[in-house]
């Protein structure tokens, strides 16, 4: 009798986990929001952006959430900036802004390829070069990176978005030697990460195009770029983003040099939709 009421007992138990498994969870979302205060700063509320101006030089910098991530390409698996689920969730790599700088009618104006970001915890990160995405996605042949099966084998060469991509291709191995069971019964998985040549320099191109690299502007030019840090710990709140010794040369010789900086805020929230 007890073994039978055990045995009556699992359906229910099934039952309660498949619910349980189904429940709606909570999703962590991020966002980066500008902090209001700093003198000679203009703060623009429908998009986040914070605008400052010295000598004639206007830098505008603005957060940019997965949404505007996922829409500066058509294909994502050619944005190193984004990691998409196979679920089809976007989620951030990196913590990155949209610089944009304008020269309005001095000589010349010099900035650095270089961004810093300081934390409220004293932590310093510098903005990433192309260097570090040409090497990230250099020419190399497909490669196998993980294996699901008997022996559980990993390999992990790539960043982990890879792993959470829907870009892949799954496989069946056509035998095992050692195996002891039919084949039917050990499915073998085999995830292909590594997209190819043809993806891998279409990536380098984008973020060649897309990346923020210094400049030179003489009257009256902009550039524009992206400004790419390693991803923000989560516990991490008040920021300050600085473009540091920008060298402005005004129309009568007269030198300047000097650092625009921007106050931004991280928040944490849950959204349990």
């Amino acid at each position: 009798m007890m073994y039978r009421d055990s045995w009556q007992s699992i359906p229910l138990f099934l039952i309660v986990s498949l619910l349980a498994a189904c429940a709606a969870k909570p999703r962590v979302d991020i966002y980066i929001e500008p902090v209001v205060g700093r003198e000679g700063t203009e703060v623009d509320e429908r998009t986040g952006a914070i605008t400052t101006e010295q000598h004639g030089v206007e830098i505008t910098v603005e957060p940019l959430d997965e949404v505007e991530l996922f829409e500066l390409t058509k294909r994502p698996e050619i944005n190193p900036y984004i990691g998409v689920s196979r679920w089809g969730n976007v989620e951030p790599l990196y913590t990155v802004f949209e610089i944009t700088v304008r020269n309005s009618d001095n000589k010349r104006v010099e900035v650095n390829e270089t961004a810093i970001l300081i934390d409220e915890h004293g932590e310093q990160y510098g903005s990433l070069p192309y260097d570090f995405f040409k090497d990230l996605y250099r020419d190399e042949p497909p490669r196998t990176a993980v294996y699901h099966g008997i022996d559980h084998w990993y390999d992990y060469p790539y960043p982990r978005s890879y792993y959470r991509s829907p870009y892949r291709y799954y496989f069946r191995r056509p035998f095992y030697p050692r195996r002891r069971y039919p084949l039917y019964f050990a499915p073998y998985r085999m995830y292909h990460v590594q997209p190819g040549l043809r993806v891998s320099n279409n990536t380098r191109m984008f973020t060649r195009a897309s990346i923020f690299d210094g400049s030179k502007l003489f009257p009256g030019a902009k550039r524009m770029g992206l400004l790419v840090f390693e991803r923000l710990q989560i516990d991490t709140s008040d920021m300050k983003v600085v473009i540091p010794d920008v060298r402005i040369t005004e129309n009568d010789g007269t030198r300047h040099k000097a650092n625009f900086e921007f106050d931004f805020r991280q928040v944490v929230a849950l959204d349990e939709r």
